[in-house]
């Protein structure tokens, strides 16, 4: 009876091993891979958990870049070299697990391949053409254009010596319109090469110095008028922060009635330039002219006319 039962105990323990056997090598569908990434040499790699059930025999790695390229690779180990892809492409990298032919779970990894870290990306030349107005066309390109624009991208740092202020700007392709700049006004440009995967490469720096020819201002801007029988107050706009040539004078030309100029001499062309005409005769229309000077010259003229009031009986 005691032999019997140890018999039938030991049958017992053989059935559900042979189960579990049964199961984890036919059965068992493996999770998917912990972690995807590629490294700064090109290589993708991934990771498995160390307590998977089932014993990983491959991987399927499914490649697809998004000019429709496509690799499908089988491979024991976990990483694989994609040196081989182009950088000018945005690849999609799915990893599936597989144990004794039956696929796990996927994992996916959208990347830019890396450029080598070695990847020359000096710039062969930087320079800016002058166009008409405030208009600086930039230009540059790359010493080595074996990894070219598709894989990079450009920062341009701009600093305005006069205020201090320093921008940064990032720019696609290898040239640029800017409007922005004051005549009259020192900046530097400071460009570098960027490449979009990562880890990120930076080139060498390229720094131009440039000034915006000077220029007049444009025609003032009347921004309010008090109009009384003897005087008139008036307050003019100028061009603001688009030139910062240094200013000279504003002119009030009434033709033969009168003329004068207010001083601007250190003033900004950021605040609003108020004029006082006196001793106006009551009653009458005043044709003026108003224009500005500054370092370079005077600009076209605003006219207008003013009718005075009636001199008051109180």
């Amino acid at each position: 009876m005691t032999f019997k039962r140890f018999f039938l105990s030991a049958l017992a323990c053989y059935s559900v091993l042979f189960y579990q056997v049964r199961v984890q090598t036919e059965d068992c569908v493996p999770g998917s891979v912990q972690m995807l990434d590629i490294a700064p040499n090109a290589t993708l790699w991934w990771t498995v958990n160390p307590d998977e059930p089932c014993p990983l025999t491959d991987f399927l790695v499914d490649i697809v870049g998004d000019a429709q390229d496509e690799f499908h690779l089988r491979v024991s180990v976990q990483h694989v070299d994609v040196s081989f892809l182009n950088v000018c492409e945005i690849w999609r990298f799915t990893v599936s697990p597989f144990s004794d032919g039956v696929m796990g779970l996927e994992r996916t990894l959208t990347h830019h391949i890396p450029l080598p870290p070695g990847a020359d990306l000096t710039l062969k030349y930087f320079d800016a053409i002058f166009l008409e107005g405030n208009d600086v066309l930039l230009e540059w390109d790359l010493q080595n254009r074996t990894y070219g624009d598709c894989s990079l991208y450009y920062l341009l740092t701009i600093t305005d010596e006069e205020l201090g202020i320093t921008q940064d700007v990032y720019v696609q392709g290898n040239i640029l319109h800017m409007s922005v700049l004051s005549p009259c006004v020192p900046y530097q440009l400071s460009l570098r090469a960027v490449n979009k995967a990562n880890p990120t490469i930076e080139g060498p720096i390229s720094t131009s110095m440039i000034e915006v020819p000077g220029r007049p201002q444009v025609t003032p801007t009347l921004q309010s008028i008090e109009v009384q029988a003897t005087s008139v107050n008036m307050t003019w706009t100028l061009e603001m922060g688009t030139n910062r040539c240094p200013l000279k004078a504003m002119y009030v030309d009434a033709g033969s009635q009168f003329n004068i100029s207010v001083p601007l001499i250190n003033a900004s062309p950021l605040v609003p330039v108020t004029v006082e005409l006196k001793s106006l005769r009551p009653n009458t229309m005043y044709f003026l002219k108003v224009s500005v000077e500054n370092s370079v010259g005077v600009s076209r003229a605003a006219q207008i006319g003013v009718q005075t009031l009636e001199l008051s009986p109180n």
